[in-house]
């Protein structure tokens, strides 16, 4: 059964709440509108209670006095003054931006929305010079009128209409034109920049502040991840989702929300066109310290997954089931950096066997500039068959290392992906969030540190950026003949590599690479 909402309040379809009062039909002529509805910026009733009964209280005077001085005037007429200052206080309750025409003449107090004066104020910015610096919460003293030029007034009346929706459409044409995005990396900031929309309101940009800044953090803390995706969600207002009382999103998923949103208005304070000075979503992230963090696989799971009845019974039903683990804690690589090499991404550069991580392919995608590297291949790589293999690939005539995989909107590795979470349920890794395929290269990186190679010799292997700028400068990004003894350093115990076949002895049920004779 649904709650019953105090009186005067409406909730939208995004959740937000909403005071609404009807104008009495004897009182009609002396408004533009039949109703006032206007949002009152939060999904909490008992705060939005508040602010309803403050502005019921004020709008009842308003019509009693009106109805008062008509009667004390004998006849029904539209020449009522009405005291503006009230009026005035009136229009700040409701938190909009209106400005009364004619006031003067004393006829009739009209209302007039922002929107429209601000369209008018971009066309008659010199004459509605008052309208544009009260839209900007600037002072009207003969300073600051002094202050802007006629361009400036102009710009400060377009800068103030500008709506955040406004904003996100500006910078997803200034990325797509550099760019900067794919079509998953536009997917994923859209969808977050719509729930920023959804819960604080497609505001004009200089009114958003701290105050709905906090409320979007307060906010995404309370829904769960992927609720687009999921069913039981679907069709829901944001305040309907939040009563579900659902598990809420990680941490590490509300930071990345807030470093998108951030960095749109990052981009808007850079130009000049908005207006801006301040960014409210900057440092809002949360302590990840009591985060779930993906960790490194023990020895008795990496025993595990290797003594898995694949590999001793040496057959597997595609070859990445065989090779992406065995790569993925031999390289330290990202699985999608994996799932789409090319056979030419394997070469040789001073006599040392190499994977060349990079984007040069169709369908090829890299996280950053320093994710572009080099990587020497392990020796026990090339002991199990891997330069064999490719080799052997490319005589059948085939381009990529995993052939049967299909590129998606989120590259190749969405497959393998869903296949190792079964894998290590299997091997009895039940841990959904801390132990992902990602753990192999955590345990490639803290393997290496814990036998005192220093990081400035691993991030050039992983794709990390130099910490130091000695590193960045000086290092010498191309020589695999410095990095190879830092891989052949990542050693295992005996009882682990002796549960790993050679190539040649397995099966593949993948017919592309189907390599037993």
């Amino acid at each position: 059964m649904p709650i019953r909402l105090p009186s005067h309040l409406h909730r939208n379809r995004c959740g937000i709440l909403y005071f609404r009062i009807a104008i009495p039909a004897d009182l009609r002529h002396y408004f533009p509108t039949r109703e006032v509805y206007r949002s009152l910026y939060t999904p909490c009733v008992r705060e939005a209670a508040y602010a309803a009964q403050a502005l019921s209280i004020a709008f009842k005077r308003v019509f009693y006095e009106i109805r008062y001085q008509t009667m004390a005037d004998t006849k029904k007429s539209s020449e009522v003054n009405i005291d503006p200052d009230k009026l005035r206080e009136l229009l700040l309750l409701t938190k909009q931006r209106y400005q009364y025409e004619e006031l003067l003449d004393a006829q009739a107090a009209k209302i007039v929305e922002a929107e429209r004066l601000l369209r008018v104020a971009q066309r008659r910015h010199e004459r509605d010079l008052d309208l544009v610096l009260r839209a900007r919460a600037i002072p009207e003293t003969p300073a600051v009128k002094a202050t802007y030029s006629a361009p400036e007034l102009q710009q400060l009346a377009l800068s103030s209409s500008l709506l955040l929706s406004t904003l996100v459409e500006d910078y997803k044409r200034d990325r797509l034109a550099a760019n900067k995005w794919t079509s998953k990396t536009q997917d994923e900031n859209l969808a977050v920049y719509k729930l920023c929309i959804d819960i604080i309101g497609d505001l004009p940009l200089n009114e958003i502040g701290d105050e709905q800044a906090l409320a979007y953090v307060e906010t995404l803390k309370k829904l769960p991840a992927n609720m687009n995706k999921m069913p039981a969600y679907r069709g829901k207002s944001i305040s309907e989702i939040i009563m579900l009382n659902p598990a809420p999103m990680a941490t590490r998923t509300i930071n990345k929300s807030l470093e998108r949103v951030s960095s749109l208005f990052k981009f808007a304070i850079s130009k000049p066109k908005y207006g801006l000075q301040y960014n409210p979503f900057s440092g809002r992230s949360l302590d990840e310290s009591n985060a779930q963090q993906r960790e490194p696989f023990t020895i008795d799971e990496l025993t595990r997954l290797f003594g898995a009845p694949e590999h001793a019974q040496r057959q597997y039903k595609t070859a990445y089931s065989y090779w992406l683990p065995l790569m993925g804690l031999l390289t330290g690589a990202r699985l999608n950096e994996l799932c789409q090499l090319y056979l030419s991404d394997f070469e040789i550069a001073g006599g040392i066997h190499c994977i060349n991580i990079r984007d040069a392919e169709d369908g090829q995608r890299v996280k950053n500039k320093s994710a572009r590297r080099l990587v020497p291949i392990h020796d026990k790589l090339i002991e199990v068959g891997l330069v064999r293999y490719v080799e052997r690939l490319r005589a059948q005539g085939h381009e990529r290392l995993f052939p049967t995989l299909e590129l998606t909107e989120d590259g190749y590795g969405k497959m393998p992906s869903r296949w190792f979470g079964r894998f290590k349920e299997r091997c009895g890794i039940m841990e959904k969030h801390t132990k992902v395929f990602h753990s192999f290269r955590h345990t490639f990186i803290s393997t290496l540190l814990n036998n005192d190679v220093p990081e400035t010799a691993i991030a050039p292997i992983v794709g990390h950026e130099g910490m130091l700028v000695t590193s960045q400068v000086y290092w010498n990004v191309k020589d695999p003949m410095k990095r190879k003894p830092t891989v052949d350093k990542f050693q295992l115990p005996k009882e682990v590599w002796s549960l790993i076949p050679k190539f040649e002895e397995v099966v593949f049920g993948d017919d592309a690479t189907n390599t037993k004779p």
